[in-house]
């Protein structure tokens, strides 16, 4: 069993000392690097929108159109992607693309985007190896060989990958206003539903304060009341008291004049009575004299 290198590996490495060939009598050609001939044409473009918000978008659309975002930096304003692309007519070619893009703020709230990309193509090969027999008759295959040969990359200058790049990102770009408009105007409607809420829970509240105080009030009125009628009958009460004490002190006085009244009566006819008794007192003991001087002797014999 023997390993063996076919034709078309040979060819490889063939293209691959050609291309080293004529990298090699063209040094000269990166000096007109900044050449104005050789700068990239339609890859910058001015946004209206806020550069944090572009920096967002950048990243998205990258996304969406299958790059992998490998650093995105938003002081530097720099984001870097590469993207693995393989070829529509050709499975055996794949493209490398790296992308460099560069978000700025420029005045206020306008976003200068700056973009450049290169890509390198690689041809894909798959080699078979066989068993020969005797050394020349391929019989048994072995195994398989896989090779990668980048032959061609460079930066992208065709202004149509640009031109791509910036009409996806204003379509996402629109897309965002119309989803920050979107979001404003909810935001706007819940911000008049709750104002609305609010002016309505203000009137029931006035409405049931109100409510409550004209309770209380009525409550006060009616306990005003109630203290007025029980203060008029407690004035009453104490008017009937005092009437009561003056009547009774008037009828105390009457009946205290009629019993002195009685008394004098009863004093001017115990008076009289005993100026009765003493007159008739008197006028026995007159007639007792007179009746001494008058007495028989045997009257005095009777006293003695």
């Amino acid at each position: 069993m023997k390993r063996d290198v076919s034709w078309l590996g040979f060819l490889y490495a063939a293209v691959a000392v050609m291309i080293f060939s004529g990298c090699a009598g063209n040094q000269q050609g990166y000096q007109k690097a900044f050449n104005s001939q050789s700068a990239l044409t339609q890859n910058q473009c001015g946004f209206k929108q806020p550069c944090d918000a572009v920096f967002k978008i950048v990243k998205q659309t990258l996304v969406q159109q299958g790059f992998t975002i490998e650093s995105a930096d938003f002081k530097s304003g720099m984001v870097k992607a590469v993207r693995d692309m393989q070829d529509k007519d050709n499975p055996d070619i794949s493209y490398n693309i790296h992308a460099s893009v560069d978000i700025s703020d420029v005045a206020g709230s306008e976003t200068n985007i700056s973009l450049a990309a290169s890509q390198q193509t690689i041809l894909h090969r798959s080699t078979t190896t066989w068993w020969h027999l005797l050394w020349v008759l391929p019989i048994i295959p072995t195994g398989t060989e896989y090779q990668t040969l980048v032959i061609k990359e460079g930066n992208i200058t065709e202004p149509a990958f640009y031109t791509d790049f910036f009409n996806n990102l204003k379509i996402a770009v629109t897309k965002y206003d119309i989803a920050v408009k979107a979001a404003a105007k909810v935001a706007a409607e819940k911000a008049e539903a709750e104002r609305i809420k609010a002016e309505k829970a203000a009137r029931l509240k006035a409405v049931a304060e109100a409510k409550i105080a004209a309770e209380k009030a009525e409550a006060a009125r009616i306990e005003a009341e109630k203290a007025n009628v029980t203060k008029l009958e407690a004035e009453k009460a104490e008017a009937a008291l005092v009437a009561a004490e003056i009547a009774a002190k008037q009828k105390g006085a009457e009946e205290t004049a009629k019993k002195a009244e009685a008394d004098r009566i009863t004093a001017e006819q115990a008076v009289e009575a005993k100026l009765v008794a003493e007159n008739e007192a008197n006028k026995v003991s007159v007639h007792k004299k007179k009746t001494k001087y008058k007495r028989t002797p045997t009257a005095q014999q009777a006293e003695k």
